[in-house]
């Protein structure tokens, strides 16, 4: 039967037996500062992204009263960008003017690479 490690340690103490030593008790202590710093780089937190730049300007590109309606759910290979909506036929409105938005979101900063837009309802 296998247990965590502190339960291996209570057991082995009891016995008078060694403690048993991972690697994770080997490794020193990450700290926090350090922590954050690898986290910003690894998820580039701090960059602008083509995510960050739609999201901050979704308003814009699709007008006060179409951006309550529809998201954005995610850009697919680095040059589409897919869109949920709420109703069918908000899809449909928005298939008529699917290169107007496309061209107002490609004007954005970050934004040029996107090439294709789904609209899912």
């Amino acid at each position: 039967m296998k247990f965590r490690k502190d339960i291996e340690d209570i057991i082995a103490d009891f016995r008078g037996l060694p403690r048993t030593v991972t690697n994770a008790s080997r490794r020193e202590p990450t700290p926090l500062d350090n922590l954050l710093v690898v986290l910003q780089e690894q998820y580039k937190l701090e960059k602008p992204s083509p995510e960050r730049t739609l999201v901050e300007n979704w308003e814009t590109v699709f007008g006060p009263k179409l951006s309550g309606r529809c998201n954005p759910v995610r850009i697919k290979d680095d040059h589409t960008l897919i869109v949920s909506v709420t109703n069918q036929t908000l899809r449909s409105e928005l298939q008529f003017q699917k290169r107007a938005v496309l061209k107002r979101i490609q004007a954005l900063e970050q934004c040029s690479e996107i090439k294709d837009l789904v609209i899912r309802s």
